[in-house]
């Protein structure tokens, strides 16, 4: 059985992120499971699900870009910013053109500042944000930077409209809804979410929830399980020698020439492997044009 390895999951509406990542556990029977990204129970779509030593490679995978694709109703908004909320204010949005709607996303994208909604896992004075707004108390919240790549219009019958986005970190697609609904004068309301990419990982690449657990009851588990190495799509990968294996083992650098010279790639990280293909550590490049190893993984 595997002990270490990254699922892409297709998350079905209705199921929390950590419901997930509660039935991977019982399916592997490996008690370090995370998942790299939180999706409202209501969305759906790609969320990787790392096993294992896998799971320190989850703050690389929940700095990574991602991409949504988004409905979004005119005319009414919720305390939640989406549609599981209670309804706080309803306006006509019929004199709301694709004109207006258009305008109005140009003033989403690139570097923009964003106020998380309260029914959210942020937290002010050590207490969870949408544990207060359960109790209806509502605090200030600090505008955020967050970066949106770009915003395209799908289709739009009033008082619908369907977007797909591309953001960095830490945006939330519901204060998008929120906050263009305000733009517009007419307020505006998440009611569906799904996530086609999310740092490395494609939705048409995804496995179905109940096809993962089927494939592991029969023993197929690599069929949807892969490298941990996957968490980190654009680094360079080094397969070590002999004596390189023992350096980056003991967490001493290696020199970034030869065969682990990085003009290949333009990101600074790379992925140590062994002659069995196995993952050895994740690498840095430092200064002096060493790599340092950052994390060392043994064998499970």
């Amino acid at each position: 059985m595997v002990s270490t390895g990254v699922i892409n999951i297709d998350k079905p509406e209705g199921l929390t992120s950590m419901d997930v990542v509660r039935r991977i556990r019982k399916i592997t029977n490996v008690r370090r499971v995370g998942h790299g990204g939180t999706l409202d129970p209501f969305a759906s779509g790609v969320l990787p699900v790392a096993i294992g030593n896998a799971t320190r490679l989850l703050e690389y995978m929940l700095n990574g870009d991602k991409t949504y694709y988004a409905e979004i109703e005119l005319g009414k908004s919720t305390d939640t910013y989406d549609r599981s909320g209670k309804q706080t204010y309803m306006r006509d949005p019929s004199g709301v053109t694709e004109s207006h709607v258009r305008e109005g996303l140009k003033e989403f994208e690139g570097d923009i500042l964003q106020i998380p909604p309260m029914f959210s896992a942020l937290k002010s004075n050590g207490k969870k944000l949408y544990e207060l707004a359960r109790q209806g108390i509502e605090v200030q919240r600090e505008a955020r930077k967050v970066t949106v790549s770009r915003v395209e219009l799908i289709d739009f019958k009033n008082p619908f409209l369907h977007i797909r986005i591309s953001c960095g970190k830490g945006f939330y697609v519901r204060s998008l809804a929120h906050d263009l609904g305000n733009h517009l004068g007419c307020g505006g309301t998440l009611i569906k979410l799904r996530r086609e990419y999310s740092g490395g990982f494609f939705l048409e690449h995804s496995h179905n929830l109940l096809q993962v657990e089927k494939a592991y009851n029969e023993g197929n588990w690599e069929v949807v399980t892969g490298d941990p190495g996957e968490c980190l799509p654009e680094a360079l990968h080094i397969s070590l020698t002999e004596e390189e294996f023992i350096f980056v083992s003991n967490g001493r650098e290696i020199p970034a020439v030869g065969k682990n010279h990085p003009i290949i790639t333009d990101t600074p990280l790379a992925l140590a492997y062994d002659k069995n293909k196995n993952l050895v550590a994740v690498l840095r490049l430092n200064s002096d044009s060493n790599w340092h190893p950052e994390k060392v993984f043994h064998a499970q």
